[in-house]
C-alpha cells in the first residue's frame, strides 16, 4: 500500500497534519513540503478540541480540492479513544472522494486505539527496538532521499532523543517554545516550516530573536523554576518536582535539574493546568511512558507526558499546585 501511495501522491495534493510543539513535528511538515510542493501544512497539538479542528481542516481541504489527495498525520499519538472519533468521521468522508490516509508516529500506542486508527489509515509506528523519530519514518517509508530532508531527519533525531551527534545544533527547540507563547504563534511556527522546507534551519532573523527576545527571558525563567524545586522520596524513586515556565523547553529544564541534583531519578515538570512532563536521569532504564500511562498520558521510555485529569474542570479556573502533583505521583509510582 505504501508503494502505491508514493507513486500517486507525487501528482496529488498532500495535507500534512503535524505536531506543533517540537522540531520533529515541524520538520515532518517541512520534509513533505520539500519533497512534494503541493503540500498544505496544518500545525496542531494533542487533545479532543484539536482533533475537532483537524477534522474540519480535512473536510475543508477535500471539499476545496479539485483532485484527490493524501492526508499524512505525523508525530501525533492518541491517548484517548474519544479523540479518534472526529478524525475517523472526516476520514470516512474524505475516502469517499478518493483521499488516502497515512499516520506516522514513534510513541507508545494503546492496542484498541491502534486498531481503530488502522481501520481508516495506514499506521506506521517505530518498532520498540528502534530509535526513530517521525521525520525519519516519513523519509524511510516514502523513500525520500533529498539532501535537505535527510538533514532535517537527522537533526530531528538528535533533538528528539537528546543526543549530541550533531556539533553545535541550532537552538530550534528553544525558539519553538518561545514562539508558542506569542499571540501569533502559528504564523511564527509556519515560518520555521517554510524556511526548513528550503533547507534553511537557522538564519539572521532567528538569531536576532534568540539573542534579543529569548535569552533575556531564559535565565530569569530558569531561576524561577529551580526556585520552585522540591525533592521527594516516593517509593523506590527520588523525584524532583518543579513548576515549569511556559517559555522554556522541558528538556532544558530537566537537564539543569539533573546537573544540580545528580542523585535524582526522575524530574517532574508541571504546569498549573495539570499537564506533567516526566523525564528520567541520563543512562537510566526507568520507563517514563509506563508512568505516564498511569497519569492519563504516554510518550517515550526516556520522556513522556501525563495530565492530572480529576483536578481539571473546564468550567472553573482550577489550578494545579505542587501538593496535587505529589499526591498523584504517589499513586502513579507505586509498584
Amino acid at each position: 500500500m505504501i508503494e502505491e501511495i508514493v507513486v500517486s501522491k507525487i501528482k496529488n495534493r498532500v495535507l500534512s497534519i503535524t505536531h506543533q510543539q517540537d522540531v520533529d513535528g515541524l520538520f515532518c511538515g517541512a520534509i513533505l513540503k520539500n519533497a512534494f510542493p503541493d503540500t498544505l501544512v496544518h500545525l496542531t497539538n494533542y487533545g479532543y478540541n484539536n482533533m475537532l479542528q483537524v477534522s474540519k481542516t480535512i473536510e475543508d481541504s477535500v471539499s476545496k480540492s479539485k483532485k484527490k489527495g493524501i492526508v499524512i498525520i505525523s508525530d501525533l499519538s492518541i491517548y484517548d479513544l474519544k479523540d479518534v472519533e472526529p478524525i475517523e468521521i472526516a476520514a470516512g468522508k474524505a475516502k469517499e472522494s478518493g483521499w488516502r490516509f497515512l499516520w506516522f508516529d514513534h510513541h507508545y500506542w494503546n492496542e484498541d486505539i491502534r486498531k481503530k486508527v488502522e481501520s481508516f489509515a495506514t499506521l506506521i509506528l517505530a518498532k520498540d527496538e528502534e530509535q526513530k523519530c517521525a521525520s525519519e519514518l516519513i523519509c524511510q517509508a516514502l523513500n525520500i532521499k533529498r539532501s535537505a530532508c535527510l538533514r532535517m531527519a537527522k537533526l530531528a533525531h538528535n533533538v528528539d532523543f537528546g543526543l549530541n551527534e550533531i556539533k553545535n545544533p541550532p537552538p530550534l527547540p528553544e525558539i519553538i517554545r518561545y514562539y508558542l507563547t506569542l499571540p501569533n504563534a502559528h504564523k511564527k511556527l509556519h515560518s520555521i516550516v517554510k524556511k526548513a522546507s528550503k533547507g534553511v534551519f537557522w538564519d539572521d532573523e532567528l538569531q536576532e530573536v534568540y539573542e534579543r527576545k529569548y535569552l533575556p527571558l531564559k535565565e530569569a525563567s530558569m531561576e524561577k523554576a529551580i526556585g520552585s524545586l522540591m525533592i521527594q522520596n516516593m517509593h523506590s524513586y527520588k523525584v524532583a518536582i518543579v513548576e515549569s515556565p511556559q517559555v522554556l523547553p522541558k528538556s532544558v529544564v530537566a537537564e539543569r535539574i539533573f546537573e544540580l541534583q545528580k542523585d535524582v531519578d526522575l524530574a517532574i515538570l508541571f504546569a498549573p493546568d495539570g499537564k506533567l512532563s516526566i523525564r528520567r536521569k541520563p543512562n537510566s532504564d526507568i520507563k517514563c511512558d509506563l508512568i505516564a500511562l498511569r497519569l492519563n498520558g504516554g510518550g517515550h521510555s526516556y520522556a513522556a507526558d501525563g495530565i492530572i485529569k480529576p483536578l481539571i474542570d473546564e468550567g472553573e479556573n482550577t489550578k494545579v499546585g505542587i501538593e496535587d502533583v505529589i499526591e498523584e505521583l504517589q499513586k502513579a509510582l507505586k509498584e
